[in-house]
């Protein structure tokens, strides 16, 4: 596992992290034991977020609500999960924190997809009027529960005394947790919807697609609440989703704000940016090196380290100091401390690098293979997969068997070759085991 002391938090909140978020909102949290260690330590196995939606969104809703909504929620996911990768595999952000990237995030990734999903609830069975869902003054859960109340020819806040006439004992206990969501002081649990639910069908015997459409629509403002709450340091994110469905916004390129606002972030690492393009270019697995280049580099790199201290007291680039280390390992023929430093580079790079995040995982895992290093490939290539990157015809099949390593390890001399390394003396180059 990765070690958190020299992890910084990536700018793209880990697919773990937005995992456990929707299992808070939807009250499913205790289904899935894992999610926490995803969203503390990254992507350890590619296989169990395949199996999140399943066992932590579609089962439990299927089990308290019904499966046409369990999967409705699950596709919704899974399409929010695609491009969510696609964009983290894209964009780099290695010039921004945690908390300048989520603004933008919120603003021009989230609110869309959840003003879609309103969308297309709203267009598919009997909705509350969407703008009061999403009016910041009033409460999401109260004004669904005004709207079944309007539906059911009750009079306003006359739910609870329809369903519970005897106000004592457990019927006292059903109208104070109506009051309770009401006035916004606790938040309906799924079992709870369950529960009112079967007592509504029970009392009021309404329309049962009137009846499915309001316990779909009350876990949905739940789930309004806490996601609202968690993006509340960042956006008023109800208001900007009501924006979204009030109006015709064309689509914005969400990849082109993003990267302005990381060459921005760079602009006064100047020198940093510099130094470490000049180190990469001389850094070149495949360039010939002359003779005192190996002195040269190492002074170079640790001329980076230092500025890289004094103008990144953060540690967002430390990423890509490791990647310049491995490599330099590499070509000094230290193959095992290379090694050291290409798992923190990807460890550090994953979420934050874009692009580049699959090169580094790359040499990593040729130089894991080339090593016999097993459980370090093994580790790596879950990252990758989690992250939809692929090397070999079926590489996704299995996981890090030693057939495996076998195939890939000679690449390793393909992707490092001879004529690129040192030319001053150094260690044994290193064999392979």
């Amino acid at each position: 596992m990765p070690n958190e002391e020299h992890t910084a938090r990536p700018p793209y909140p880990r697919l773990g992290e937005c995992y456990r978020l929707l299992a808070k909102a939807l009250d499913t949290k205790a289904s899935n034991r894992h999610v926490d260690q995803l969203a503390r330590q990254g992507d350890f196995d590619w296989q169990l977020l395949a199996n999140l939606r399943d066992e932590l969104l579609e089962t439990p809703l299927s089990s308290r609500s019904n499966a046409q909504f369990a999967r409705f929620v699950g596709a919704a996911v899974e399409t929010l999960q695609e491009n969510y990768v696609r964009l983290i595999k894209t964009v780099a952000l290695d010039a921004l924190t945690r908390e300048q990237a989520l603004p933008v995030l919120a603003e021009h990734f989230l609110a869309p997809y959840l003003a879609s999903f309103l969308l297309q609830m709203h267009k598919a069975i009997p909705s509350p009027p969407l703008a009061q869902l999403l009016d910041e003054p009033q409460h999401p859960v109260e004004v669904t529960l005004a709207w079944l109340e309007r539906e059911l020819g009750l009079a306003p806040h006359q739910l609870g005394q329809r369903l519970y006439p005897d106000a004592s004992g457990e019927n006292k206990n059903g109208r104070e947790a109506l009051r309770r969501w009401r006035q916004g002081h606790q938040l309906p649990d799924l079992q709870s919807i369950a529960l009112l639910h079967a007592k509504l069908q029970e009392q009021l015997k309404p329309q049962p697609l009137l009846l499915r459409a309001f316990t779909e629509w009350l876990i949905v403002a739940r789930a309004l609440v806490v996601v609202e709450s968690a993006a509340s340091g960042y956006l008023r994110l109800r208001h900007r989703v009501l924006h979204q469905v009030l109006s015709d916004i064309p689509i914005i390129d969400i990849g082109l704000i993003l990267s302005t606002l990381n060459i921005q972030a760079a602009k006064p690492k100047r020198e940093l940016v510099e130094s470490g393009l000049l180190l990469m270019e001389q850094l070149k697995r495949t360039t010939a090196k002359s003779p005192g280049d190996q002195a040269r580099t190492r002074d170079a790199l640790d001329q980076f380290r230092r500025l890289l201290s004094q103008h990144d007291p953060d540690g967002i680039s430390t990423y890509y100091l490791e990647w310049l280390e491995g490599r330099w390992h590499v070509l000094a023929g230290q193959l095992a401390t290379a090694l050291l430093h290409f798992e923190k580079a990807a460890d550090l790079a994953l979420y934050r690098s874009g692009q580049t995040q699959k090169d580094i995982l790359r040499e990593a895992l040729l130089l894991a293979a080339y090593l016999g290093s097993r459980p370090v490939y093994k580790r790596l290539k879950h990252r990758a997969l989690a992250m939809d990157l692929s090397y070999l015809p079926g590489w996704e099949e299995s996981v890090a068997t030693a057939h495996e390593l076998t195939l890939i390890r000679d690449n390793f001399t393909v992707k490092f070759p001879e004529r690129g390394r040192f030319v001053d003396p150094v260690p044994e180059f290193g064999t392979r085991p």
